[in-house]
Order: C-alpha cells, then sequence, then structure tokens
C-alpha cells in the first residue's frame, strides 16, 4: 500500500516489492486509490491495482446436494436477481442458502512511505477495521514517520524508497524479476538522479 503524499517514490517501491511478494507466490494485494504517478505509469497493469476498497462483494451459495436439482436459471428484473434451481423437495433445507460479503482479508499490511496513517488519504478510512486487525509493517526514509507499524522499518539515509526495498530484498529472501526490477529502477531515477548524484 503506497503512501498517496510520496508520489512515484513510494508507488515505484510498492510495484516493486510486489512483484518480488509474487515471484514468492504470496496472496498479495497492490492497493492504491486516485491516479498513477505520471513517472510510475505502465509500472504494473490497471487489473492488478485494488482501487475499489471500501466496496465488497455478495456471495451466494446454494448446497443442492442429495436433491435431484439439475437445472439453474436466473433472471434479472427492476435491478433483483432470482435465481432457480429444481427439481427439489418441497421440505428443502433453506440453511443450505447463505449469502455473505467478501472482501479484503488481510492478516499483513505493508505501507510504503507515509509518516502517519493519514498519508493514506481514504484509504485507510476506508480500511480502518482491517488495519486493527492485521498486521502492519511500515516502510520510509523520512525523520518524521510516527512508527505506526507493528514493525517499522524507517532509514532517513535511504535516497528513495525503492533503493531502500532494493537494499533489504535480500534480507528477506526476496529476488528481484524483471518487473519488480524496472519498477525499483525507475524509483531510484525518476527524478533525473541516481542514488543521489545528479545526471550531468
Amino acid at each position: 500500500m503506497p503512501s498517496k503524499i510520496a508520489g512515484a517514490d513510494s508507488f515505484t517501491a510498492a510495484a516493486g516489492l510486489y512483484y518480488m511478494l509474487l515471484e514468492q507466490e504470496k496472496d498479495v494485494y497492490f492497493v492504491h486509490q486516485g491516479p498513477v504517478p505520471k513517472a510510475a505509469e505502465g509500472l504494473i497493469d490497471d487489473d492488478r491495482v485494488s482501487s475499489s476498497v471500501g466496496q465488497r462483494e455478495l456471495l451466494v451459495t446454494i448446497d443442492y446436494s442429495d436433491t435431484d436439482a439439475g437445472q439453474a436459471h436466473y433472471l434479472t428484473e427492476n435491478d433483483v436477481l432470482q435465481i432457480r434451481i429444481g427439481p427439489v423437495a418441497k421440505d428443502f433445507d433453506l440453511d443450505k442458502v447463505n449469502a455473505t460479503l467478501t472482501g479484503f482479508d488481510f492478516d499483513l499490511i505493508v505501507v510504503i512511505g507515509a509518516q502517519v496513517t493519514a498519508d493514506l488519504g481514504s484509504t485507510y478510512t476506508k480500511l480502518k477495521s482491517e488495519f486493527e486487525e492485521a498486521k502492519v509493517i511500515n516502510i520510509d526514509n523520512t525523520k518524521r514517520n510516527k512508527n505506526f507499524g507493528d514493525l517499522n522499518i524507517v532509514d532517513d539515509e535511504a535516497v528513495t524508497l525503492s533503493s531502500l526495498l532494493f537494499s533489504r530484498a535480500a534480507q528477506w529472501g526476496l529476488v528481484p524479476n524483471e518487473k519488480s526490477a524496472r519498477a525499483l529502477l525507475t524509483g531510484m531515477t525518476y527524478r533525473n538522479s541516481t542514488f543521489g548524484i545528479d545526471k550531468k
């Protein structure tokens, strides 16, 4: 989850970490609302970015085992969905019909480039209960960071968040692949500098 105020610096670092975690076959989401920073455009496909964090999906399950049901039909009318499954006995157990809301279910949240949770904007507000239930890793490179995480990785000597991620990747058992390397390199150089050394 990149900070909104840190712009391309946090977005590129988050993209780099996201791709490294995918390479490890982790169940990972890239959570970001709003426009992609210009310098970071094209680093991550739109369909990989989870932006509708305040919304959930309704999942309806029907256990029709031990019935003669062989057909299922559905129709929508006036925004009402009707599902017909049959044939079933007149004493069919309605407890076999369940509806649940699905959505984000985090056990760990990694926040990159936020000094405080408010730097995540409405994303934090919409996921506040998830933040309270999950462990939070706070990664930043500024002395102004309020150490709000369960684990705080704050290195104010790191020139960029991408360089901080790259320097720690090996310690965490992560190896950049082509996509993560491109994201991290973009973060290190998009301001026309490389590790703080201006290009001439």
